[in-house]
């Protein structure tokens, strides 16, 4: 899909990678509204990159239908909708069912409310872009975070089913599995600097996807590598993780 005359929405797009999402799809001749919790941030980036904000809790059903109700009514469609707000809280298996509520709510709930309301007008038209982001932590493991992982997991989960359930209506997906990538969220974990990208570059990977019709966005060699001997080998691949866990997690001592 060209980017140009489209009609996109990008949520978490006051800052980081869904903030850079934006500024390319305007250079590349697309109508962007961006979505934020934080309205001052959203009011503020959107003036100054020339997007449209509408703010919304992308966890809340409500919001997301709002959000997909006023861009439909003022734009008259959606082309591309971006799933990208999501939220890390570290914790392991004693976390409470208020962190896991918080964690899937915007990680995984926020992205199943977005299908369920732009794909009716998606599949009504024969086209569509459904672009949702991830991260490796759904490939592989984030070991300072079972929420994080779990959820990424799942978000995977949703784009293959999404994929396979809707090619046939014209609607496509792209699932988004970046490794580290310089953003607010990764700052002070050290585990998260090493090899870390910037947005910009992501965003390259992610346009070129979407002009491809490209499922799977991978930023990192060497993940994808080790997620390739998950599929080859999985007892291996639990043995291999059990060494990057010792290392990934001695990083941040």
């Amino acid at each position: 899909m060209e980017l140009q005359g489209k009609i996109a929405v990008i949520t978490g797009g006051a800052s980081g990678i869904g903030l850079a999402l934006a500024e390319r799809f305007i250079k590349e001749g697309a109508t962007v509204v961006i979505s934020d919790i934080n309205e001052k941030a959203l009011n503020e980036k959107a003036a100054e990159i020339k997007a449209t904000p509408i703010p919304a809790n992308v966890a809340i059903e409500e919001d997301v239908r709002n959000l997909v109700e006023k861009t439909t009514n003022r734009f008259g469609r959606i082309d591309i909708f971006v799933s990208n707000a999501g939220i890390a809280k570290f914790g392991g298996i004693e976390s409470s069912k208020a962190d896991w509520d918080f964690t899937m709510g915007v990680n995984l709930m926020s992205q199943i409310y977005a299908a369920k309301h732009v794909l009716p007008q998606m599949v009504e038209r024969g086209s569509g872009y459904l672009v949702n982001t991830a991260s490796a932590a759904g490939l592989l493991v984030e070991f300072h975070s079972v929420l994080y992982s779990t959820s990424k997991h799942a978000c995977i989960g949703l784009a293959e089913w999404l994929a396979a359930t809707y090619s046939e209506a014209g609607v496509k997906v792209t699932v988004v599995c970046p490794g580290p990538v310089r953003t607010p969220m990764s700052v002070g974990v050290a585990a998260m600097q090493e090899d870390a990208i910037e947005p910009e570059e992501l965003v390259n990977q992610i346009i070129e996807a979407i002009e491809k019709e490209k499922f799977m966005v991978s930023s990192h060699e060497k993940i994808w590598k080790l997620y390739q001997t998950k599929a080859q080998d999985y007892d291996h691949y639990i043995d291999l993780l059990t060494q990057r866990r010792a290392y990934k997690l001695g990083l941040d001592k």
